[in-house]
């Protein structure tokens, strides 16, 4: 495993591609991140859609649970003919 202070490489991911594909694959990453930088600075450009973004994107909070999930007590069958 690389160290955390290289930076990895299209071969690292892909060690069996020969090189034409490796180069193939590297201008294919290159083109798609330069698509996304033009997507989001169109969108940080305009505040409207901006804050759509970042709504959508935002993290939701995670559902807590207020009550223990393994009780016995609480997942024993009460019989209504019993009470």
């Amino acid at each position: 495993m690389k160290d955390r202070q290289e930076r990895l490489t299209i071969a690292d991911l892909y060690p069996r591609l020969k090189e034409a594909q490796l180069q193939e694959a590297e201008e294919n990453l290159e083109r798609y991140l330069e698509l996304v930088v033009r997507i989001f600075e169109r969108i940080e450009a305009d505040p409207v859609a901006y804050r759509q973004f970042k709504s959508l994107t935002a993290s939701k909070p995670r559902p807590k649970m207020n009550h223990q999930r393994s009780n016995p007590s609480a997942n024993r069958l009460v019989n209504p003919s019993s009470k």
